[in-house]
């Protein structure tokens, strides 16, 4: 029996993480279509935040790291701001006290200090804004850190219920408009509400008369500025949605070029994107033309005000002298302009805020999922003996809907066992379960005698050498992709594992040979020089237990011969479970399980099963119809 030790908490989860990358399980398994497919790069529209509250303390907490830093610069932005506000007052002194009587110098006293206010103002502006940048910039890191981090450790059953352009929307687009919320929000807030206060209060004091004919324009700004941002917000959604679907449009025609040549669906693939482009055309001109309209509708009523506030100031000097001074109706006339621009700005940072908080929500939905971790076995072993034993197994990927009922097998040390049915039957569902890529319903799977959910999964799948038939190469040179299956593998321990899986004669001819680089998805090599770099991948790994999924089903049958050999080598000693749809692969196999409709109705050896005359041999005798 292999020996099982216990470990630690800590080491456990030192090792979390890198699994869900290897051999493309998890691309194969999700492709697989366990969860609705969903279309578009960018995901679903945002929609308006759940919970704002929870959402906004969540964003709070993580910038607590740096709550000292921005109780500083909001102080001093608070400071400068109100500095600032203080100098339409100190020129309408200066015009009334000073330079009506005649006192130059100081007036000039007075626009110096003015020059060093505002030249303080713009300094401090800058180096506040230097430093929000970098806090959100760290913030934004370490939020998009814990998602990826979640990311690969979310078990497969998210990534069955979310499609993939919504999971990547998550982790960029959900997480750069937190950053541009974060980034543009907080200062500009604190800024707006202050020049609102201050350029209230210093009206007030200059003239009250004023300020009242100033105020009186509020509902109207605060009105229109509502109703604009409704319908920008709904435009730019819509403008989202079929930015989504044409982004799908276009992932799928790329995608599946091949297909779409061959049956000759390039105008219908055109139609289709002409169809959406007008739509995205339509409904972005919709919403620029209502954002467009809100800078100029301010830009009229600042006018307005500031024309209002001097003609009613100009006949109160004409028609009550002494109750309203030159210097008063200009001063009043400056914050006016400065009272209206926070109104726009902060309708503005609405919406901005809306969207951060939205697409935080979202990015918190992805943190929040369960890792599958959280109930990860304990034991460890530095290798199997190999007996798989399937007891009982009951499992479905949804509540009440069976995929797999009443498996019982065993699979002793060193056996082959094959796994064959029809398409849908739950042979792949096999192979995800003695992964724990998903952990049974019912019942039990166990290796050497021990619950495999009592075994941590790094170590269970360290132990397991996969090939699947779809397989997934990384970027960087061939040779990185076969140490994959062992990062401390020296050159010569690839080479050996190339040679025994008889990719070595390939790889030899390419122009630079093993450091030939390799593209994104290996598109540069064809899906047998794809299949044969993941054996020798799988090779030098070195497994205790083997898993092929129809591994051979892409080469000739020259390099099938050769892979067959190679394979029975390696499977010497290694208890292997071996997934077949050509039923001339497997007649070695010790023993062949037939599963159908999610039941194993057959098994035996190959001679046993033909002799029955069951399904077994209605499948192999339909492979050799004429």
């Amino acid at each position: 029996m292999a020996k099982f030790t216990l470990m630690s908490k800590a080491e456990i989860k030192a090792k979390k993480g890198a699994e869900l990358l290897e051999e493309g399980a998890l691309r194969k398994t999700v492709e697989q279509g366990r969860g609705p497919r969903r279309r578009g790069g960018h995901g679903p529209a945002l929609q308006k935040p759940k919970n704002i509250r929870e959402t906004v303390s969540r964003l709070l907490a993580y910038m607590g790291v740096y709550k000292w830093w921005i109780l500083l610069i909001s102080l001093f932005v608070i400071a400068a701001t109100s500095a600032n506000l203080a100098i339409p007052y100190l020129f309408s002194t200066a015009l009334d006290d000073y330079f009506m009587t005649g006192q130059y110098g100081e007036v000039i006293t007075v626009v110096g200090l003015i020059l060093l206010i505002a030249a303080g103002n713009s300094l401090i502006r800058f180096i506040s804004r230097f430093m929000m940048v970098r806090i959100s910039q760290r913030v934004i890191k370490t939020i998009r850190k814990d998602a990826f981090d979640k990311l690969m450790k979310a078990p497969l059953s998210y990534y069955d219920k979310q499609g993939s352009g919504d999971i990547v929307s998550r982790i960029s687009n959900d997480v750069e408009l937190i950053n541009a919320s974060l980034g543009q929000t907080v200062l500009e807030v604190i800024n707006s509400t202050i020049v609102l206060i201050g350029a209230t209060i210093y009206m007030v004091v200059l003239n009250w008369v004023l300020a009242l004919v100033v105020l009186g324009f509020v509902p109207i700004m605060i009105g229109f500025t509502i109703f604009i941002s409704k319908k920008t917000r709904k435009g730019f959604k819509e403008q989202q949605i079929h930015l989504a679907s044409l982004n799908g449009i276009i992932e799928e025609s790329i995608s599946g070029l091949k297909t779409v040549k061959l049956y000759n669906q390039e105008k219908a693939f055109t139609e289709e994107f002409r169809g959406e482009n007008d739509k995205l055309r339509e409904a972005g001109f919709v919403a620029q033309v209502y954002a467009g309209i809100l800078w100029p509708f301010i830009h009229f009523m600042n006018n307005l005000i500031f024309l209002v506030v001097v003609a009613i100031g100009a006949l109160l000097l004409f028609y009550a002298p002494g109750f309203v001074t030159i210097g008063q109706v200009s001063g009043v006339g400056i914050y006016s302009r400065q009272f209206i621009m926070p109104i726009s700005n902060l309708s503005q940072l609405f919406n901005t805020l809306m969207q951060g908080i939205a697409g935080a929500e979202r990015v918190f939905e992805l943190i929040d999922t369960d890792s599958e971790y959280a109930s990860d076995g304990e034991r460890t072993t530095d290798a199997f003996e190999g007996e798989i034993v399937f007891d009982d197994v009951h499992f479905g990927y949804e509540k009440g809907v069976p995929v797999l009922q009443s498996i019982n097998f065993t699979a002793k040390q060193g056996e082959v066992i094959a796994i064959v049915g029809p398409t849908g039957g739950g042979k792949t569902t096999t192979i995800n379960l003695i992964n724990r890529f998903y952990d049974v319903d019912y019942g039990a799977i166990t290796i050497d005698g021990v619950d495999i959910r009592d075994i941590a999964k790094d170590e269970l799948r360290k132990r397991i050498g996969i090939v699947l038939q779809d397989t997934k190469l990384f970027k960087g040179t061939v040779k990185d992709n076969i140490r994959y299956g062992d990062f401390t593998a020296e050159d010569d321990a690839i080479i050996d594992a190339a040679n025994k899986a008889g990719a070595h004669d390939f790889i030899s001819k390419l122009p630079q040979g093993y450091d030939t680089l390799v593209q994104e998805g290996g598109e540069n090599f064809s899906q047998g020089e794809r299949q044969l770099i993941s054996i020798a991948r799988t090779t030098l790994s070195n497994p205790s237990l083997l898993i092929l999924d129809e591994a051979t089903s892409s080469v000739d049958t020259r390099t099938e011969a050769k892979i067959q050999a190679s394979m029975e080598q390696l499977m010497q000693g290694r208890t292997a479970i071996v997934i077949a749809h050509r039923l001339q692969t497997i007649r070695k196999a010790d023993k062949i399980i037939v599963i159908h409709q999610g039941r194993l109705i057959e098994h035996g050896t190959h001679q046993s099963l033909l002799k029955a005359r069951g399904f077994y041999h209605n499948l192999y005798q339909s492979q050799f119809e004429s």
